[in-house]
């Protein structure tokens, strides 16, 4: 099985008025989409599209016609700059665990050869089970890290306005990867996100190895995100509902 396996931390600090801050574990998968096309992701305890332990499904991520998003996502770059010279794509991801998944964000990594990704796609998900996709393009005066800004246009927490800009950036290494995403809103920095991870292998030993070390990865994500919630509302911050939910997808 080819790809990587990502575990590492998160680290949310809210600035604005109540302030806190958490960290806690996660576990990611790198992939490149050609090997999920041709039916090279499956292992004992890995699957795509079937129940196991770990799984990759179509269904949680943003689909073409055909359902399946190792289709959708290069087409979506072919419309979006077909001057890219596309030599790999990979999706950098929270799998599901035992059948549940909780994945705010996922991003795809668009590399044509050069040492930094020529587009970056961030993929993201709120609780009323709508998705965005936010596009970044490299320029070319631009050196590592990669990154750049863009602006906030949909929903993803009750305690964060609905306008913004967001400020992106990635280091990728041989054994890590950091990723850096900062809210500002009204001009000031609202909260600010660092992924932490280190890489290994994507194989069936590392894999026993997490289930063992940090099983339940998401269900412990998603409790530790209402406790937070929680937390900030004990404390007074300004809740805003929902949007309705709709089943079409939005994309930027």
């Amino acid at each position: 099985m080819n790809g990587n396996l990502l575990i590492g931390e998160i680290k949310h600090k809210r600035s604005t008025s109540p302030s806190n801050e958490f960290t806690y574990q996660v576990l990611y998968v790198e992939i490149d989409l050609a090997d999920v096309r041709e039916g090279r992701m499956e292992s004992l305890l890995f699957s795509h599209n079937h129940s196991n332990i770990y799984s990759l499904n179509d269904s949680n991520h943003y689909r073409d016609e055909q359902g399946c998003f190792a289709t959708a996502i290069p087409r979506l770059v072919a419309a979006t700059d077909p001057s890219i010279a596309v030599k790999a794509i990979t999706i950098i991801t929270q799998p599901s665990v035992l059948g549940y998944v909780f994945n705010p964000v996922s991003f795809y990594e668009i590399h044509d050869g050069e040492s930094q990704p020529a587009m970056v796609i961030a993929e993201v998900h709120n609780r009323v089970k709508q998705q965005h996709l936010y596009v970044l393009q490299r320029t070319e005066t631009q050196n590592e890290p990669f990154g750049g800004r863009f602006q906030k246009d949909f929903y993803v927490s009750p305690f964060l306005k609905e306008k913004g800009e967001y400020r992106f950036s990635t280091v990728s290494g041989n054994d890590s990867l950091g990723l850096s995403l900062d809210l500002y809103q009204d001009g000031e920095l609202s909260l600010e996100t660092t992924l932490s991870l280190k890489k290994e292998p994507l194989t069936t030993i590392a894999l026993l190895k997490a289930m063992a070390i940090r099983p339940f990865t998401p269900q412990k994500t998603l409790a530790a995100i209402y406790w937070q919630a929680l937390k900030l509302k004990f404390h007074g911050a300004k809740y805003t509902g929902a949007p309705n939910p709709s089943s079409g997808e939005k994309h930027a």
